[in-house]
């Protein structure tokens, strides 16, 4: 598993509730953020508790709380096994402008994350930040938020009870609940888009599309998008 996540703490993406029999592995930019607020409020029982950051702010078991060789069980199916993914095409404009343009704490990321040298106040444009993503290997390279999800859901390793789409996401966290035996959470939207503007980074260029669909092919194909 840990060859899914060279160079990073693979345990920050595995979020165990033995407790409840669930664990989901987190994929960044489908809903993470709302699904982080869901489950700990699902852990605690407390619906009220202000979390200005979820996934640093969460009351959620870690993986060394639950312990490794007990992840691994619920991974391997004594546990109900869950993700989210999104439109690939969506998805990759979505993290263009959550982290090349609007989030001014993300900037510092950018040099190392893109390979770039970059002042704090330039903004990356969408075809260059789409060249450079192109470049990358999937695995060592790419941040998990623009990484292939098949990536990020450590597809073949883990069979899944349900992958369910941010496109229909409250009845796939219905089904979820009804489906894992879980008590009825409020759920509350995080990180929805701060866009006020109506246009597409792909107005006009249906060339970025195609670029864009070839760089998650794979994602398309297995997600049917």
């Amino acid at each position: 598993m840990r060859q899914y996540f060279p160079g990073r703490p693979m345990a920050r993406y595995l979020r165990p509730l033995p407790a409840h029999g669930v664990i989901y592995v987190k994929n960044p930019k489908a809903g993470s953020s709302t699904i982080m607020v869901w489950l700990d409020r699902l852990h605690t029982g407390e619906y009220d508790s202000e979390l200005q950051d979820m996934h640093r702010d969460h009351r959620l078991p870690t993986v060394d709380d639950v312990g490794r060789s007990e992840v691994l069980r619920m991974l391997s199916g004594t546990a109900y096994r869950f993700s989210f993914v999104r439109d690939p095409v969506r998805r990759f404009e979505s993290v263009y402008w959550a982290k090349m343009v609007y989030s001014h704490r993300w900037r510092k990321n950018i040099p190392a994350a893109l390979g770039i040298e970059i002042g704090p106040d330039t903004v990356v444009p969408f075809e260059q930040f789409l060249s450079i993503v192109e470049q990358q290997d999937p695995v060592s390279e790419m941040d998990p938020h623009w990484r292939p999800q098949h990536v990020n859901l450590m597809h073949p390793l883990i069979v899944y009870d349900h992958v369910g789409r941010l496109e229909t996401f409250e009845a796939d966290i219905e089904h979820i609940r009804e489906a894992a035996g879980l008590p009825l959470v409020p759920l509350e939207a995080r990180n929805t888009s701060r866009r006020t503007e109506t246009e597409s980074v792909y107005d006009g260029r249906p060339d970025l599309v195609r670029r864009v669909e070839q760089l998650y092919a794979t994602d398309i194909e297995l997600y049917g998008y």
